[in-house]
């Protein structure tokens, strides 16, 4: 990745982005941190030709005021657009996205729609990019609340099918995408997410502001977040107890965030237990306290049994915090061997494996020194700089070797058209017309057969764009490029 003068693969052309912010200020998530330090480095990081301009809500400066005091925005690049939306209202969000988003957009001049959580406009003529941070809400419909269930279930296939490009923060969730919608992956881009660095920049007089404001403990073991099911802090509970079954001597427990949905059982088994010595309760932590309270802590818990990506240990890894997590997809391509992994559900594996971080002074100072290692490779003005190309990409302005980052890192990944077309008529993206010339070329010159395969291949059920699981039907051309990747760089005799 380039510096911040670098301007590789963004477009040469002015480009115009209208960007839906009206999340912010919805509710507190982590969805809605990284949607707005999304939208805060794109605002850093835009070529001198660009225009980026944000639609929020009525709440929006409330968020502003709490989350961002400095404003959402140091740099004054970002153009806001009021509309008087009640944003908190999650109907009133979703209407106004369809029936009234795409409209202001292209009225207002817009070239590209960038839709970062979940939902997009089906309709409005302006090409689209859809952010997806996971699917848990389809994937595992039990750790979702049931508007979730519904809202995700009518309208996101309907949103994957019409985006012209869709950006994931993991391989994870890339997989279950392409899984669930196979037609979505040439589509497809993973741009993993970011970490402040303020979340490195803790002192030891913030740490010691923090451990009195709250009567901490000097040794603790962190976990944050909002308190809802897939968060799995039962587990937790439960290691605390078996620690004392197995003899061992954890630090006290300390939880920072909202009780959210379905948390009152998780109340009751905390005193059924008995273990209001051992596990402490914060509620949700001011902002501008979470870096210190990262710092001071002995150790940092993640024991999730979904997640898209995982902030919190990317955080705790930046604060210098050994960190366990549990192993799941995302989160260990996020922590990998920065840190140590635990199966979600194993109560006696969580309580050995922090028993071991907290009494041993070596391994935890290797973990700390790799975490740190680990988050210096993200930031969010490489998040930021990735989205750029995306855009840049599906406007088709871009150098013909360009590639797509797949990671932040040396994994690149070419769009499989080039250059887009977008199929209205059926919402599907297709290789772009030159390349598919080339396909047909290569097609005839090798004799293969009209999948790409050799011409005796036999196909169960007669075709193998049908995919009976979904339904779907691929387009030809993409599963022949995805089949045959070497067909981008074939030239005829």
């Amino acid at each position: 990745m380039g510096g911040a003068g670098d301007q590789r693969g963004v477009p040469s052309a002015p480009l115009r982005v209208a960007f839906d912010a009206t999340l912010l200020g919805a509710r507190f998530s982590g969805v809605e941190r990284a949607v707005a330090h999304t939208l805060a480095a794109l605002a850093a990081t835009a070529p001198p030709q660009a225009r980026l301009a944000a639609y929020v809500g009525e709440r929006f400066d409330a968020y502003e005021a709490e989350f961002h005091p400095g404003g959402l925005d140091p740099t004054g690049r970002l153009a806001l657009r009021r509309v008087p939306l009640d944003n908190a209202n999650r109907l009133a969000r979703l209407a106004w996205s369809q029936l009234s988003l795409a409209r202001l957009a292209r009225a207002a001049g817009d070239d590209l729609l960038h839709s970062p959580a979940y939902l997009c406009p089906l309709a409005g003529g302006l090409p689209r990019v859809l952010g997806l941070f996971d699917l848990i809400a389809l994937d595992n419909p039990d750790l979702a609340t049931r508007a979730n269930r519904l809202n995700y279930g009518l309208w996101l296939p309907h949103c994957v099918r019409r985006a012209e490009a869709v950006v994931v923060p993991s391989e994870a969730v890339a997989e279950a995408v392409t899984r669930r919608w196979p037609a979505a992956a040439a589509r497809l881009t993973v741009v993993p997410l970011g970490v402040e660095p303020r979340f490195a920049a803790a002192g030891e007089a913030d740490v010691a502001r923090v451990v009195e404001r709250f009567r901490l403990p000097k040794r603790y073991v962190l976990w944050v977040g909002n308190v809802e099911p897939k968060k799995n802090v039962a587990v937790l509970l439960r290691a605390w107890s078996r620690a004392a079954e197995l003899g061992l001597d954890l630090p006290q427990l300390v939880l920072a965030g909202a009780l959210s949905w379905s948390s009152e059982g998780l109340c009751d088994d905390w005193l059924a237990r008995g273990l209001q010595q051992q596990v402490r309760w914060l509620g949700r932590v001011a902002d501008g306290d979470l870096p210190a309270l990262y710092a001071g802590a002995t150790a940092f818990a993640f024991p999730s049994l979904a997640e898209g990506f995982g902030l919190p240990p990317l955080e705790a890894m930046a604060a210098g915090v050994p960190v366990i997590a549990a192993r799941i997809g995302a989160l260990s391509e996020v922590v990998g061997e920065a840190g140590l992994l635990v199966p979600p559900d194993d109560a006696d594996g969580w309580a050995t494996a922090l028993a071991r971080v907290c009494d041993e002074p070596a391994l935890a100072e290797r973990l700390a020194d790799a975490g740190r290692a680990r988050a210096a490779e993200y930031s969010w003005e490489r998040t930021a700089r990735a989205t750029w190309a995306v855009y840049a990409q599906v406007l088709g302005r871009k150098d013909e070797g360009m590639a797509r980052k797949g990671k932040q890192g040396d994994d690149e990944r070419m769009w499989a058209g080039g250059t887009a077309d977008f199929d209205e008529r059926t919402g599907r993206y297709k290789p772009a017309r030159a390349l598919i010339e080339r396909i047909e070329r290569w097609i005839k010159a090798t004799g293969r057969n009209e999948f790409g395969d050799p011409p005796d291949t036999v196909y169960a059920g007669g075709n193998p764009l049908f995919d009976m699981r979904t339904g779907e039907t691929r387009d030809r051309h993409d599963y022949i490029l995805e089949r045959h990747p070497e067909v981008r760089e074939w030239e005829e005799d």
